[in-house]
């Protein structure tokens, strides 16, 4: 594995203008007008597909079920039965993104009718000279975004979960927060370097109790 030299990668950051990116909904085109660009959907795609399920099986009368796709887990309504202390809500657990913890899991979330999506660096990387390189990308370094370890998002569509994970992925702390918080309906925990955690106002809401 090397990196590759800072002049291509500097190139290729001139190739991602989304205006060049011509969407035809009636034609169910995509076309790009810049010859060098091309489409990752990377960011968006399972999420968005989770949630496609999520709805069809919804128009079909499901009413619970929990979608479970790496990383990426969409509840329909409550559990059929409830626990010990009369809860319905779905337990998923979030991934310890430290692989050396004999704890599996970081954290537990109680949800219905909501997705979870993860976005990390622990999964998805490569090393060179001892340092690891991960696969999300900062579009103002062009190098893989080191502010965090993970990030978790909780919100009622899997699709912008999906995406919104990334975003708040490549930003600092304090902007992260700030674009997290200015949407209604959706919570965040940010997992540091450091193994320090963040959360938004309303993630805590959603904590199981240990």
């Amino acid at each position: 594995a090397q990196l590759p030299p800072m002049e291509l990668l500097a190139e290729a950051s001139q190739h991602t203008n989304i205006e060049d990116m011509i969407i035809d909904e009636a034609a169910c085109t995509v076309y790009l007008k810049d010859p060098a660009m091309s489409l990752d959907v990377g960011a968006v795609a399972k999420g968005y597909a989770t949630e496609q399920v999520a709805l069809q099986l919804e128009a079909q009368g499901v009413t619970s079920l929990l979608l479970s796709v790496g990383g990426n887990v969409r509840a329909i309504g409550e559990k059929p039965a409830p626990d010990s202390a009369g809860d319905r809500r779905w337990v998923i657990g979030i991934q310890n993104p430290d692989k050396s913890s004999p704890q599996s899991e970081l954290m537990q979330v109680q949800i219905s009718d909501l997705a979870v999506v993860s976005s990390g660096s622990y999964e998805r990387y490569y090393t060179v000279n001892g340092v690891r390189y991960s696969h999300i990308i900062d579009p103002e370094t062009l190098m893989p975004a080191a502010y965090y370890s993970d990030v978790t998002i909780i919100a009622p569509d899997s699709g912008l979960s999906d995406v919104l994970s990334t975003a708040a992925f490549i930003k600092p702390l304090e902007e992260s927060r700030r674009f997290i918080e200015a949407l209604d309906g959706v919570e965040a925990v940010w997992v540091l370097p450091d193994g320090s955690i963040e959360y938004s106002d309303g993630f805590k809401d959603y904590l199981k109790a240990a």
